[in-house]
């Protein structure tokens, strides 16, 4: 997603002729010499990916939890909660956090992505393939959550004929 940003950045710097740096999660725009502040994660999230990267993920699924509360608008943390959950095989439960993440944001790539393939866990590929149409509608240029879908249910279907 950065990367886009900074692509679609780059060229409208070419085009307007504005000087831009980006530190320390700032953008510092030359021309008016504005800065703004680029989102950084909560470091619950970062904490919980953590433990996700390695494969802890009842620890992750704990330390969301216990947070949940004080964060209930972050749609990340509902995905990586829903995340956490269908890799500890809560399917009930993740279906619900990936709901609640996508209440808070509905076009969240991630949430859409995640959803999907528990559809496929829950032998659901007509479900999981209206997700990826949204993915499509949502990642016109495309988009790493997309990809990974298709090749999710791809990979289902040649394994369920």
């Amino acid at each position: 997603m950065m990367q886009k940003i900074f692509f679609i950045l780059s060229v409208s710097v070419l085009i307007s002729g504005i000087n831009l740096v980006i530190s320390d999660n700032q953008l510092v725009v030359a021309a008016g010499s504005e800065t703004y502040s680029l989102p950084s994660k909560p470091a619950i999230i970062l904490k919980a990916e953590k433990a996700i990267k390695k494969g802890q993920f009842a620890d992750a699924y704990k330390v969301l939890s216990e947070n949940a509360q004080q964060h209930s608008n972050n749609a990340d943390l509902y995905n990586l909660m829903g995340y956490s959950a269908r890799k500890l095989e809560l399917f009930d439960d993740s279906m619900a956090h990936y709901q609640k993440a996508l209440s808070i944001d509905p076009k969240h790539k991630g949430a859409l992505e995640y959803l999907g393939e528990l559809y496929l866990t829950l032998d659901q590929p007509d479900n999981a393939k209206v997700i990826l149409g949204k993915l499509k509608s949502i990642c016109f240029l495309g988009c790493e959550e997309k990809t990974e879908l298709s090749d999710a249910i791809k990979k289902w279907e040649a394994t369920n004929k």
